[in-house]
């Protein structure tokens, strides 16, 4: 909903102005969805915040992510060929 999204906003303005106060940058990871498998997706997925990540922006595969580089062209066919949809 609108809200929802409004309040995700307000969170990520709210992450950056913290960031901007320490002087340092965000870490963004990106991370495709089934990717190499699920369990394994699972597991990157719950280390990344212990890692130091402060935004995980989470990839869905798609038979054609020809509008996405190579790398995330190569995770995208990766993970739907272990089945992930």
């Amino acid at each position: 909903s609108e809200l929802q999204g409004a309040a995700v906003i307000t969170r990520i303005d709210a992450l950056f102005a913290r960031l901007r106060a320490e002087n340092r940058a965000a870490f963004v990871a990106y991370v495709m969805a089934g990717d190499p498998g699920r369990e394994d997706s699972l597991a990157i997925l719950r280390g990344l915040p212990g890692a130091g990540a402060d935004i995980i922006e989470l990839g869905f595969p798609f038979s054609d992510p020809m509008a996405e580089g190579p790398p995330i062209q190569r995770a995208a066919l990766r993970s739907l060929k272990v089945g992930t949809t």
